[in-house]
């Protein structure tokens, strides 16, 4: 009985290079497989970006009920502060849901309201006492916020918007050196690059 030809086994282990002192451990490529190729070679299939595309406009309806309810946030957290004060966890309290507007509100269209949720993250987060955070500063940015979403200011070179960022910028960081001093200088770089405003005519 002629015997089959046995096939080769797959090695299920991922290739792995050997060097003097160590190992590198070379993972299988499997993307190529899930991706659609046209039939000239080096092009993506663009109706999977055009799909991509339309799911996104579908998703722009919700932005502004998304930023809307972040405002309600924010605007519910700095009430507590004038109801309790400013302490760490009052304080934390509204870091939340700012460092939430921080980290999506470029994304979904509102540049300067980023910026704000920004410096109000930085001002939260790096008060060595947050007792001597100053309501008023704390209101300004929220008040600031919440007026750009309602307005829907998306233009991020707005004048009046970044007139007020680059204030209210201006006024964190002063506070902070001041307040941290020698230990600023290791925050210092981390501060959001100041903004050019444009030319008055």
């Amino acid at each position: 009985m002629t015997q089959q030809p046995q096939q080769p086994q797959t090695d299920q282990n991922p290739p792995e290079k050997r060097f003097d002192d160590h190992s590198v451990i070379v993972p299988p490529h499997k993307l190529k497989s899930v991706v659609k190729q046209t039939r000239e070679p080096g092009h993506i299939d663009m109706s999977v970006v055009a799909k991509a595309e339309a799911a996104l406009g579908e998703l722009k309806s919700e932005f502004g009920a998304w930023m809307k309810d972040e405002c309600d946030r924010i605007h519910a957290a700095r009430n507590l502060i004038h109801e309790k004060g400013v302490t760490r966890a009052t304080a934390d309290g509204l870091f939340m849901p700012a460092h939430d507007v921080k980290g999506g509100a470029a994304t979904l269209g509102y540049p300067l309201a980023e910026r704000l949720a920004t410096s109000l993250c930085r001002l939260l987060r790096h008060a060595p006492d947050p007792s001597k955070i100053s309501l008023g500063v704390i209101d300004h940015h929220v008040d600031a916020i919440r007026a750009l979403v309602r307005e829907e200011v998306h233009d991020g070179l707005n004048p009046y918007g970044l007139e007020i960022a680059e204030s209210l910028a201006v006024m964190v960081e002063q506070f902070l050196a001041a307040e941290m001093k020698d230990g600023y200088a290791a925050i210092a770089g981390d501060a959001a690059p100041r903004i050019a405003l444009p030319e008055k005519k």
